[in-house]
């Protein structure tokens, strides 16, 4: 495997958590562009839930979206009518379309995005797994 994409919860957590993505990850994260805007517009919620200030969530922003390869909406726009049929949420649309355009997995525990056959979702467990194999 070569990317993942990954779902704004992961990246969210991962900031709560104080960080999960390592440079010994075996794969490129990916992410259409809408994850930073999820997590620039829930930087007050993670900073509340880490214990963090809002400035050293700001900075680890800073630091840790340049992990990802951020995809502009224009690279899978021709896909967004397709992917609306594969989410299970409007919201989560753009992820599945850039898994089309990429043919990558998405990493997510979202059980709902299990239930359409045609992109391959990968839990937390099922990634640590795979990728120990």
């Amino acid at each position: 495997m070569e990317s993942i994409i990954v779902d704004a919860n992961k990246v969210l957590t991962s900031f709560i958590a104080r960080g999960i993505v390592h440079d010994t990850l075996k794969f490129i994260p990916v992410a259409p562009e809408k994850l930073l805007e999820e997590v620039k517009r829930h930087k007050g919620d993670i900073a509340k839930k880490s214990g963090m200030n809002l400035s050293d969530v700001e900075s680890a922003i800073e630091l840790f979206l340049p992990d990802f390869k951020v995809f502009f909406r224009d690279t899978y726009i021709d896909w967004l009518k397709e992917a609306e049929g594969l989410s299970p949420h409007l919201k989560d649309v753009e992820y599945f379309a850039l898994a089309l355009v990429l043919e990558c997995p998405i990493w997510s525990n979202e059980k709902a995005f299990k239930e359409q056959s045609e992109v391959k979702v990968f839990s937390t467990s099922e990634l640590v797994n795979f990728l120990s194999e």
